[in-house]
């Protein structure tokens, strides 16, 4: 039996949330289903027994759809994929790629093991969890469908999804529509965005520009409800929340350039930002959360000056 604060969240007839708000797996459902988000380890046993709780047998549900390979998206494909092995992955071809490094690449799988671990551990520490997912004798990953722009995954006459590559978070990120429901799974495409608190990080790790331009062409999509990769979903006002988004952006944009060229230490602005995030949420280590406040700081760096990159169309 599942703790109740654990049950699955019904969000329209057919489409659910599932994981914890922290790491959401999302489960839509038509004549066959979808999970969308491959999750963390640490919440594999947990996404299992949610679906069972839902009465929806495993071999119903056909796809895992990956919005990207950042090792908190990925953490329990390996788990999921040896439970049920009909699961079809499927994700952009920079997300095939990536994944095929964690299969090939000693190095690579040991620093994903290292990350997805210490996530366990901040969940067993808070209690959130009481066991560490089971350790894998092989762990695969592997892409069985690389997806194209504008591509529809059918589950039903009324449940179909399209594909949109959204980069500058990751630079295989890509977004799922669901045009008849409106709604919109934006997953880490705008950032990290806590709700309760009124915070938003912004998180163009690969490319600002491409970022910027990602979150351009997904304002223009017919959605009215935006699904996140973290924190669950914003519900109504997609537009304002775009806006959001660009606002917070350039202006965290614009203050790193005017820190840095009046002579401080990005170490000390990374401290800063990392301390800052630190207090909205611990689903990463502080060296982790330092680390990618870095990388912005250097993103900025590297930008174009080009006009309108922070303006809607």
């Amino acid at each position: 039996m599942i703790d109740a604060r654990h049950r699955p969240i019904k969000i329209t007839t057919d489409f659910y949330q599932l994981g914890v708000p922290d790491f959401p797996v999302y489960l839509s459902m038509g004549d066959v289903g979808m999970l969308i988000e491959g999750g963390t380890g640490a919440y594999f046993t947990l996404i299992v027994d949610q679906i069972k709780e839902l009465g929806i047998a495993p071999q119903k549900i056909k796809y895992l759809a990956l919005t990207h390979t950042h090792p908190d998206h990925i953490g329990a494909v390996p788990h999921l994929k040896k439970l049920w092995p009909h699961l079809q992955i499927v994700g952009s071809s920079g997300a095939a790629k990536a994944m095929k490094r964690l299969s090939e690449k000693k190095e690579s799988l040991k620093e994903f093991l290292a990350n997805d671990s210490a996530i366990t551990a901040i969940q067993l520490a808070k209690g959130a969890i009481t066991t560490a997912p089971p350790a894998l004798e092989n762990y695969h990953f592997e892409v069985d469908h690389v997806l194209d722009e504008g591509e529809r995954i059918t589950l039903s006459s009324k449940v179909v999804w399209r594909v949109y590559h959204a980069p500058g978070h990751s630079a295989c990120h890509v977004a799922y529509n669901d045009e008849n429901e409106g709604t919109l799974v934006i997953g880490d495409a705008t950032g990290f965005y806590v709700a309760a608190k009124n915070a938003l990080w912004p998180n163009y790790f690969e490319s600002l520009e491409n970022y910027c331009h990602s979150i351009q062409k997904l304002s223009t999509l017919p959605a009215d409800r935006l699904v996140l990769s973290h924190n669950g979903v914003v519900e109504t006002g997609a537009h304002a929340y775009f806006e959001k988004v660009m606002a917070v952006t350039e202006a965290y944009h614009t203050e790193m350039l005017e820190r840095v060229a009046k002579g401080e230490n990005p170490e000390t602005i990374a401290t800063e930002k990392a301390d800052w995030v630190n207090s909205l949420t611990d689903i990463q280590t502080y060296d982790v959360m330092f680390n990618m406040a870095k990388l912005l700081i250097r993103r900025s760096q590297t930008a174009s000056t080009r006009h309108n990159l922070f303006t809607l169309p």
